[in-house]
């Protein structure tokens, strides 16, 4: 049954093999490529002066990045074309009514069932494994070397653990799409409108959510705010508040705190004017702290909702009527 199996998904194979074994060179010769353009200008950059080799080294690495980088978009959508290939074979067969024949046959329902799922989910999870490992290098080498942004998209969505679970999830759904709709185009498409949003769901809606955000207030008259610094956090929510607490728009500020022609240091008396109105200054933020936190939850959030799309697939194709 395995071997079986295997032969009915030889086609996807051969054109998803090859496809992402390029890729996979693609990313690390660029990754290569940038980590080299790195340790040169580290190395033109070490006595701390501004030479032209310095500048020329530093200008490569900048333009190095920036264009690797453009690929990032596009590497999100490597578990969705992985779930679309593995789930095709089966699609095309539930379409065709052959799995009838094989059920006459003395293969019985709950083991073609089980041979299919667990060919198609082992499969995924070795895609997966080795997606994850080349996505962190990546991270590594284009995305978070030199900058703090650890919440953001790009980056939260390329970490090892999340991946893992967005291609797990990927291909349950695409299977749980097959086995009920059993047409090829509507079932890609149902599966790309539900994995990508899922995905804008959960990036702009739950994950916020994970944890209660941190609160500060800071009262003006500490020469703080929003001037503070403030390195690699997740801000959720900045506003000015009265005394009495009531919300104020940037604009409504800079209204308030206009200063006069004459007026000679403007940033001075718009700091003295923020005093004298007794605002604060509040922010909602996540911490650093909780960037793997908050990854290990969306992994087992996605692993949940896999495990259970995996098994209404079994029910479905054991259950119902062929």
């Amino acid at each position: 049954m395995t071997w079986l199996t295997w032969r009915l998904h030889r086609t996807e194979a051969a054109i998803g093999i090859p496809l992402f074994a390029g890729l996979l060179a693609i990313l690390f010769l660029a990754a290569q490529s940038v980590d080299s353009a790195y340790e040169a200008m580290q190395n033109a950059c070490a006595a701390g002066t501004q030479d032209l080799l310095c500048g020329e080294r530093q200008n490569r690495y900048f333009v190095l990045t920036g264009r690797w980088d453009n690929l990032t978009t596009l590497l999100h959508g490597v578990p969705l074309a992985v779930a679309a290939l593995l789930a095709i074979p089966t699609l095309q067969e539930l379409e065709r009514g052959t799995h009838r024949l094989a059920w006459t046959q003395s293969i019985s329902r709950r083991r073609w069932t089980l041979a299919r799922l667990g060919f198609v989910a082992g499969v995924a999870a070795l895609v997966a494994a080795v997606w994850a490992a080349t996505a962190a290098d990546w991270r590594a080498s284009v995305l978070l070397r030199g900058q703090e942004r650890s919440f953001g998209w790009d980056v939260f969505d390329l970490s090892p653990a999340v991946l893992f679970g967005y291609a797990l999830f990927a291909v349950a759904l695409g299977l749980a799409a097959a086995v009920v709709v059993r047409r090829v185009i509507p079932t890609l498409a149902l599966l790309a409108v539900g994995f990508i949003g899922a995905r804008v769901f959960t990036a702009f809606v739950l994950r916020e959510r994970y944890r209660g955000p941190i609160e500060e207030t800071i009262p003006a008259a500490n020469g703080g705010g929003q001037f503070a610094a403030f390195e690699d956090r997740w801000i959720i929510d900045e506003t000015w508040l009265t005394r009495t607490g009531e919300r104020l728009s940037w604009d409504r500020v800079n209204q308030l705190c206009v200063p006069g022609a004459n007026e000679q240091n403007t940033e001075s008396f718009f700091q003295q004017c923020l005093v004298d109105n007794g605002l604060q200054y509040f922010r909602a933020y996540h911490p650093t702290d909780r960037v793997g936190q908050f990854q290990s939850i969306e992994m087992a959030l996605f692993l949940g909702v896999a495990i259970v799309l995996f098994a209404f697939t079994y029910w479905w194709l054991t259950r119902r009527p062929a």
